[in-house]
C-alpha cells in the first residue's frame, strides 16, 4: 500500500515547531530531516515494519478464510443462472422460488464484499495508526535536534527544493533514537477500519491521524 509514504510526509507536517529561544545559531532557523530514512533505518522503524508484517499476514489469513465463501457465491450464481435461462427479469423476480434465491445472493454477495473491503480498510487503517505513534515517540527527538541546532522548523527533506548538507539531521536523529531504550521498539497493533471513520453523524472524510 501507499499508505506509508503518503503519512510519512503528515508526519513530518505536524513536527513544525512554534518559535524557540535559543542560545545558538549553528544551524540557522531550519533543520532538515529525511523522515523516510529515519522510518526505514531506525531500530524503532525496522521493529515497525516487522510488526505490521506480521500483522499484514494475520489480515492476509483472515482474506484467504473468505475463499471458499467466494467459491459457493460462484456455484451458486452458476446454478441460478442455469435454471433461470430462457426467463425474463421480470419473470425471474416474479418465481416464487427464483426471485427469493436471487435476492438472497445478490446480499451474500454484497457482505462478501464488504467483507473484503473491511479487510483493505484494516490494513490501511493500522499503518496510519502506527505510523501517528512512531511520529509521537520520534516528536522529542527531532524536537532536541532542531533545538541544539539553534532552529525553529523542522522540515522533510522530500519538500526541501534546496538545503545545505550541514543542516540535515537525519543520521543524527536515527543514532539518537536507537540509543533510547523507549525509542528502539514500538506497539504496533490490530487497528480495525472503524477505528479510522468519522463517529456516526459526522460526515466527511476522517483525516489522517497524526
Amino acid at each position: 500500500m501507499r499508505v506509508l509514504n503518503l503519512a510519512a510526509a503528515v508526519a513530518v507536517a505536524a513536527l513544525l515547531a512554534a518559535p524557540t529561544a535559543v542560545a545558538q545559531q549553528r544551524g540557522g532557523s531550519v533543520v532538515v530531516v529525511n523522515f523516510q530514512r529515519v522510518m526505514s533505518e531506525s531500530a524503532m522503524g525496522r521493529d515497525m515494519q516487522t510488526r505490521l508484517g506480521t500483522i499484514g499476514t494475520q489480515l492476509q489469513q483472515e482474506d484467504t478464510a473468505l475463499n471458499p465463501e467466494g467459491q459457493a457465491i460462484q456455484t451458486e450464481e452458476q446454478r441460478l443462472e442455469t435454471a433461470s435461462r430462457g426467463k425474463t427479469p421480470a419473470q425471474i423476480q416474479a418465481d416464487p422460488t427464483l426471485g427469493p434465491q436471487w435476492t438472497a445472493l445478490q446480499t451474500r454477495v454484497q457482505t462478501f464484499q464488504q467483507r473484503k473491503q473491511a479487510l483493505q480498510g484494516d490494513a490501511q487503517c493500522t499503518r496510519l495508526m502506527a505510523l501517528r505513534d512512531f511520529e509521537n515517540a520520534a516528536r522529542p527527538t527531532l524536537r532536541a535536534q532542531m533545538t541544539a541546532r539553534g532552529a525553529q522548523v523542522v522540515i522533510d527533506s522530500s519538500n526541501a527544493l534546496l538545503a545545505d548538507p550541514s543542516s540535515d539531521v537525519t543520521t543524527a536523529v536515527i543514532q539518537a533514537l536507537d540509543q533510547g531504550s523507549s525509542t528502539r521498539s514500538l506497539n504496533v497493533a490490530l487497528h480495525r477500519v472503524a477505528e479510522c471513520q468519522p463517529p456516526q453523524g459526522q460526515g466527511g472524510a476522517q483525516p489522517a491521524p497524526h
